[in-house]
């Protein structure tokens, strides 16, 4: 067959299926006069709100308890850094070698 019967066949093809498409599509309410029952803008606003709020609710088991005053990052004891016996120590080791 020739390329042009296959391309001009080809085209005709998706020309019938669109028209097919737009024919039987199923029509359905998209805007805001949807009919009874329908969520609107300003109903999604406030369930987006709502649910804003109950998330920046704690919650778990670490908000049970109450608070205390007293911070614990004082409690927290502060090493001194490791002196450098050790590190002299293997430096006059690998000198001697």
């Amino acid at each position: 067959m020739h390329p042009f019967w296959t391309a001009l066949s080809c085209l005709g093809s998706m020309l019938l299926g669109m028209s097919l498409m737009y024919a039987y599509r199923r029509r359905l309410p998209q805007h805001a006069g949807a009919g009874e029952g329908a969520t609107n803008v300003w109903q999604l606003i406030d369930h987006v709100e709502a649910e804003a709020k109950r998330n920046a609710a704690p919650t778990g088991r670490h908000h049970l308890r109450e608070p205390t005053g007293d911070s614990t990052l004082d409690t927290v004891p502060i090493h001194e850094p490791p002196s450098f016996e050790l590190h002299h120590r293997v430096l006059e080791a690998l000198q001697r070698l």
